[in-house]
């Protein structure tokens, strides 16, 4: 009589399973011998028909007679029903009542447990569910704080599209209504309880790909509530990438003037950055200061070389509308 043991590493039910089988050989009076086969990918759980850890065979035949059937070959953790509950190891009625069938008796007892395997296809499931969650809670979170990651491509780049940020900015709140209604969906697939009752510290309890993938939900939180809060710190990151293209006059300027905007459309300090930027890459430029609290800017400039309506101008290529507010040239 030949039987096999198929488990994979990581899996906490394969001694249990293997001492199992022995003690049950034993009572038998049959050999003690068991081929254990470990298998190491998908691959080769496809070629040998693996069910998930463990699985016992007796001359090839799974001992679970409902599995037999079953195509869901799974590097995963393998439950069996037993008196109406989820467990990581065939009752000793099943395997007793294989081993007969093989030597040819008669099986009786009771009908064996039915078809348990499909749950490794559930767990998929809710596995590519959850990713689909986290990733488009990541995309969400993204969009959401498009409004001041704009303004500091633009500033790289050279590229404006105007009222782009403040159109993400007007979308901001929905986004991020779905970016936290996606990361919950995330954390519900993760920790739902199963459907099935598991048995304390049975392989259904917390199969291996749930475990990772819990620890990858929990890293795309990390990003989420990066991407969420990035207006709250846009501001020195703004500062750090964005070059500093202040213009120095050749000579000394004349008597300055004085212009100060009220700008429209700002929704973070990267949008402040951006403008400040613009400012001063206008030549006659002296001194700039961009106030995202209050909505403003103020420039000092040589009335020779550069004028408000330059000022105003540069301001909507960042994207945002301006108006002046002094009498200034």
């Amino acid at each position: 009589m030949k039987v096999q043991l198929f488990y994979f590493d990581g899996c906490p039910n394969h001694s249990h399973a293997l001492d199992r089988l022995r003690q049950i050989l034993r009572q038998e009076g049959l050999a003690e011998h068991v081929e254990e086969i470990n298998v190491t990918s998908p691959e080769q759980a496809q070629a040998l028909a693996f069910l998930g850890s463990p699985t016992i065979k007796i001359n090839g035949e799974d001992v679970e007679p409902a599995a037999r059937a079953s195509q869901a070959y799974a590097m995963a953790c393998r439950t069996y029903r037993n008196a109406g509950k989820q467990e990581g190891l065939p009752d000793e009625a099943m395997i007793r009542a294989a081993l007969k069938e093989a030597s040819g008796q008669p099986a009786g007892g009771r009908d064996c447990c039915p078809q348990t395997v499909p749950a490794v296809a559930a767990n998929n499931g809710e596995s590519k569910s959850s990713s689909l969650a986290m990733a488009g809670s990541i995309f969400a979170a993204i969009l959401a704080s498009f409004c001041c990651i704009l303004p500091i491509v633009f500033g790289l780049t050279g590229l404006t599209v105007v009222g782009a940020s403040a159109a993400f900015a007007a979308w901001r709140p929905y986004l991020l209504t779905a970016t936290f209604g996606l990361l919950a969906a995330g954390f519900y697939f993760a920790y739902r309880p199963a459907k099935t009752e598991c048995a304390p510290g049975s392989g259904c309890a917390i199969p291996t790909t749930k475990r990772s993938g819990r620890v990858v939900l929990w890293l795309t939180t990390a990003a989420v509530a990066a991407f969420a809060l990035f207006p709250y710190y846009s501001g020195p990151v703004a500062e750090f990438l964005l070059p500093d293209k202040t213009a120095h006059a050749a000579s000394p300027a004349p008597t300055l003037q004085h212009a100060s905007f009220r700008i429209d459309g700002m929704d973070c300090a990267a949008c402040a950055t951006s403008v400040e930027g613009k400012l001063k890459s206008v030549a006659g430029v002296q001194t700039v200061r961009v106030s995202f609290e209050q909505k403003a800017a103020e420039v000092d400039y040589n009335p020779a070389v550069a004028s408000p309506e330059q000022f105003r101008k540069a301001i909507e290529e960042a994207g945002y509308r301006a108006v002046k507010t002094n009498k200034g040239a």
